[in-house]
């Protein structure tokens, strides 16, 4: 987590970096959510072309979290 927080802080504020575990096996699930502070540092991260850490390519996904109150069905 920490690896990340720190690659993508290159980009902008990272305010949130979770990297979830898979229960059965204790390894990480191949996938994180990265939240900054502004949609423009959103923007300076998907503008880059390709992003490397470690040796692995990440693909990148833009996702617009939206509220309650904005879902059409309420469990979503």
């Amino acid at each position: 987590t920490e690896e990340l927080k720190e690659y993508f802080s290159q980009f902008g504020s990272v305010q949130r970096c979770q990297l979830p575990f898979d229960r059965d096996t204790g390894f990480h699930r191949r996938y994180c959510w990265i939240k900054f502070s502004t949609p423009e540092e959103v923007q300076n991260v998907l503008q880059k072309d390709s992003h490397i850490l470690e040796g692995s390519k990440l693909a990148l996904k833009h996702k617009i979290r939206r509220r309650n109150s904005q879902r059409k069905n309420p469990r979503e």
